[in-house]
């Protein structure tokens, strides 16, 4: 039997930093809405899951988007001319440009790795835009990724063969094979230099250690979800973020990895249930 899912895929043409950008996105569901930013090197099919939840849909618009040269979003013209390195202000710009363009009012941004490290740049430069900040496996700073950035783009390495034992090292060993292999699969799909481009900004321009006074300033809109399963965000990664964001929530998970929303949807959703219930009961929900 034929099933059609909820979801509806669409374009949307914005301009930032002077440049125009064909952007992919997804979505399903009514109600306030809820932005999802992929990891490093894949795309938005990772939060597929999601988007099918029709229990959390019924309560939420929920979108999800690729950002420029992933998935079915498009480089800018003249990309064959350049390096591709996404920076922390163009990824800042381009997240809120994207909501502006949809005229979402105080969204929910939901962000995975490099996805959840923007939360505190977007919380930083934008800390009214936005109603609240969920970031899966977020880091103040991470540096191992810039460690990597020449062996995924290595004329003598085949990124294929790197990038699955990568990924694999991230996941729970608990976590479904089919979904764990649906992982592999996304990041198999990347065009070549792509994963090295996004592990600019992920292990190097983002650094949010001395942000730790802006950050608190909103810090009980800043909601974490960690899966105990991913060596680059363990429950001492945690504790150093809440040493340095009063306020921040931070949740964590014996059945998660590297990433949640994919790898294991029925235990991310009960870790997610619990950073909502505490959105909805913030001031501005309840208004």
């Amino acid at each position: 039997m034929a099933m059609i899912e909820p979801i509806t895929g669409r374009y949307i043409t914005l301009e930032v930093e002077g440049r125009q950008y064909r952007t992919y996105f997804e979505e399903a569901g009514e109600g306030p809405a809820i932005v999802c930013l992929h990891t490093a090197g894949a795309d938005s099919l990772e939060f597929r899951h999601l988007l099918n939840d029709r229990e959390l849909a019924d309560r939420y618009r929920l979108i999800a988007f690729d950002l420029p040269y992933h998935g079915r979003s498009l480089p800018p013209e003249g990309w064959w001319n350049e390096d591709y390195k996404l920076t922390r202000d163009f990824y800042v710009a381009f997240t809120k440009a994207f909501c502006d363009g949809l005229g979402l009012d105080q969204p929910i941004l939901l962000g995975c790795s490099m996805g959840g490290y923007v939360m505190f740049d977007i919380a930083r430069d934008h800390p009214d835009h936005f109603s609240a900040f969920i970031g899966l496996q977020a880091r103040d700073h991470e540096p191992a990724w810039s460690h990597l950035m020449e062996f995924v783009d290595h004329p003598e390495v085949n990124a294929n063969t790197l990038i699955r034992p990568l990924v694999a090292s991230v996941m729970p060993a608990t976590a479904p094979e089919t979904l764990r292999k649906e992982i592999e699969w996304i990041y198999m799909r990347g065009a070549p230099g792509l994963l090295a481009g996004d592990f600019n900004y992920a292990g190097i321009e983002h650094d949010s250690r001395g942000d730790g006074e802006a950050l608190s300033r909103v810090g009980h809109k800043l909601y974490v979800i960690a899966g105990d399963w991913d060596w680059s965000c363990t429950e001492e990664h945690t504790a150093e973020l809440t040493q340095l964001i009063r306020g921040v929530t931070i949740v964590r998970s014996p059945d998660l990895g590297h990433f949640p929303m994919s790898e294991n949807p029925p235990a991310f959703r009960a870790a997610l249930d619990q950073v909502l219930s505490a959105i909805e009961a913030l001031p501005q929900a309840a208004e």
